[in-house]
């Protein structure tokens, strides 16, 4: 049961990632689907289609550029 749902998106719970945690992928050629695992037993998986690991992608490409430009402590994007 999640936590909250909204149109398309499913939350089961919050997430905090440190340096150290081991990561890895499942890709689903056939379904263009990907899996992003999180921690040494998978504590977190995050399944998303083509189309939603390109916009999860440019998004944290978008927040890696934004950490090395001086200014607001804070950007919302």
């Amino acid at each position: 049961m999640s936590l909250c749902g909204h149109t398309g998106v499913s939350v089961e719970s919050y997430v905090e990632m440190g340096s150290g945690v081991a990561v890895r992928c499942e890709v689903d050629r056939l379904n263009e689907q990907a899996s992003l695992a999180f921690g040494s037993s998978e504590t977190f998986v995050l399944s998303l289609d083509r189309q939603a690991l390109e916009r999860v992608v440019s998004l944290g490409s978008r927040a890696i550029a934004e950490l090395d430009v001086e200014g607001e402590p804070l950007t919302v994007m």
